[in-house]
């Protein structure tokens, strides 16, 4: 009698255990295919969601000149490196001290385009205390945009104070940039002397198709190429050469080295070739993205041309994994 009621108090207790269920499953669509319109002369910047599939946003790349970081901590400058921007830093502390290039080095710095932060041609300002000429590189079509001076005064949580003013004028301005945490950057416009949102919310896109500034070594040179740069916020990438892109699987995330630089995709899924001026695609190229909300997608590039044969149309195709 005592051994049955034991052998019914455990059938009770195990009637009383919870279930467990299967994870649920998320729909992983089907393949898609996306054009993107920097147009022939590049002079856009879209910005795209792979999870929402859609553009956030288009920008002319004339739009902006600074970008600032706009975290509580953050402050650190970078610039417009679709416009092929440059920075030299003076010995002078003051506005007053700059009014013309001469004795500028030649080309300036730019910044390196994997985003991080030690690698601004601004550097660290609150050490040196001193001046910097901006170069503001050019526009789509290919004229110059002129030299401003520029002074980085303070830093807090909460904003930047800059002074600048064009280097031939006498007028300077200064300026207060209020950060706001929701982005990744605050731009700033020399044009319109005001801050702009450029960069969608840091939690809203995926990527950036634009023009860039890179740095090559064989001669030692910047040169603007034309690609896609990523979110860095929480977003990490790495690049698949050992499986065509139908057979990338969620599998293929393991062992895989990602990193959250901003040109890991970079623009080298295209080459041109100077003979024939026509760029060619490398469709085996693959990558797997995994974005801020936690998802990886499987992408690469099919063509740079448009159905009229005109570049500056990047098409791509992506699948949730």
């Amino acid at each position: 009698m005592r051994f049955l009621i034991i052998i019914i108090a455990i059938m009770l207790c195990s009637s009383c255990e919870k279930k467990e269920l299967p994870a649920p499953a998320y729909d992983r669509g089907d393949i898609t295919t996306v054009e993107i319109q920097m147009t022939t002369n590049y002079k856009n910047q879209v910005w795209y969601s792979l999870s929402e599939n859609r553009i956030i946003s288009t920008n002319l790349k004339t739009d902006w000149d600074l970008a600032f970081e706009s975290s509580a901590d953050g402050d650190h400058v970078f610039l417009n490196g679709s416009k092929a921007m440059r920075i030299y830093k003076t010995n002078f502390t003051s506005l007053s001290m700059v009014t013309d290039t001469s004795g500028l080095e030649a080309n300036g710095k730019a910044d390196m385009p994997s985003g991080k932060t030690d690698s601004t041609a601004v550097g660290d300002w609150q050490s040196n205390n001193t001046v910097y000429v901006v170069n503001r590189g050019y526009n789509e079509s290919g004229q110059q945009q002129g030299f401003y001076k520029l002074k980085i005064i303070s830093v807090s949580s909460s904003d930047f104070v800059i002074e600048y003013g064009d280097i031939y004028g006498t007028q300077t301005y200064q300026q207060t940039i209020t950060k706001d945490p929701e982005y990744n950057f605050i731009n700033f416009s020399f044009t319109t002397n005001q801050q702009i949102n450029i960069e969608p919310k840091k939690t809203m896109y995926d990527l950036c198709f634009t023009q860039y500034t890179h740095l090559f070594t064989d001669p030692f040179q910047y040169y603007l190429v034309a690609g896609a740069l990523n979110n860095t916020f929480n977003t990490r990438i790495t690049k698949i050469i050992d499986r065509p892109f139908t057979e990338i699987i969620i599998n293929d995330t393991l062992g895989r080295i990602f990193k959250n630089d901003r040109n890991v995709i970079g623009y080298e899924w295209k080459s041109f070739d100077l003979n024939t001026n026509v760029y060619t695609i490398d469709p085996t190229m693959c990558y797997i993205i995994n974005d801020n909300k936690g998802f990886y997608y499987k992408l690469h590039f099919i063509d740079f041309y448009n159905s009229l044969g005109i570049k500056g149309y990047p098409k791509f195709e992506f699948k949730k994994l």
